[in-house]
């Protein structure tokens, strides 16, 4: 009896899943535009320069709600977190608010009775299998009755960092240039500015570091060539 007991335990411990540790990183992509030299054109409020970086994070999307025997997904998109050899696994939210993020619905056996709450939704490399991975010695609760896909999507991560040059228009010999930060997704209002340059002093302007040689301006579009970037130097 004690073996066959033991045996049982081999059997339901083989049958458990547990989400692997974080060892996905997300893709820093970085932002440089226009080409240094090149006779650019834009219109009024549109960015004249844009450097810096921000992050895209590799994911599922899913279409439609999914019910796996009781746990209610939403659709949207599932941010990867882990991998193994056959599947990945994604975080999800746990209510409705972030930016077209994935989240649990709800969860209630037949009863009603609340479940225990997923540590991630993993997904299948090989099939269209979507699991919720609860750990502990329960085994994954899967399905095949909705299809994903997967996509990469720009994320909000406190590492990006961008620098905007913006034209807002032209009176008389002056021109007026707006600048923006955006750090972790969001304008820095204490890092946004205004300057005005005058055209009958100089044809070429510069607003830390970078240096821009104003070829045509009015108040629909402007002409012109970036002689230099911003500062390269980390704030």
């Amino acid at each position: 009896m004690r073996n066959i007991a033991l045996l049982g335990l081999a059997i339901s411990a083989a049958g458990c899943s547990s989400t692997p540790a974080p060892n996905y990183t997300p893709v820093t992509v970085a932002v440089s535009f226009p080409e240094i030299g090149k006779d650019s054109v834009v219109s009024l409020g549109e960015d004249m320069l844009k450097q810096g970086f921000y992050t895209e994070t590799d994911g599922v999307e899913t279409l439609g709600e999914n019910n796996i025997k009781g746990y209610k997904i939403s659709s949207g998109f599932y941010p990867l977190i882990s991998e193994d050899k056959d599947n990945t696994y994604h975080s999800f939210g746990i209510s409705r608010g972030l930016d077209g993020q994935g989240f649990l619905i709800s969860g209630n056996d037949f009863l009603g009775l609340p479940l225990a709450i997923p540590q991630s939704i993993r997904f299948s490399k090989s099939k269209q299998e979507t699991c919720v991975i609860v750990g502990g010695l329960n085994s994954p609760v899967c399905d095949t009755e909705r299809n994903f896909t997967r996509t990469r999507k720009p994320a909000l991560s406190e590492r990006d960092f961008q620098q905007t040059l913006i034209y807002s228009g032209r009176v008389g010999g002056k021109i007026k240039i707006g600048y923006r930060e955006n750090s972790g997704g969001y304008a820095r209002t204490a890092f946004s500015n205004e300057a005005e340059y005058d055209l009958s002093i100089s044809d070429e302007i510069a607003y830390r570091g970078a240096r821009i040689k104003v070829l045509e301006a009015d108040n629909l579009k402007i002409r012109y060539v970036v002689l230099s970037n911003f500062n390269a130097a980390k704030r």
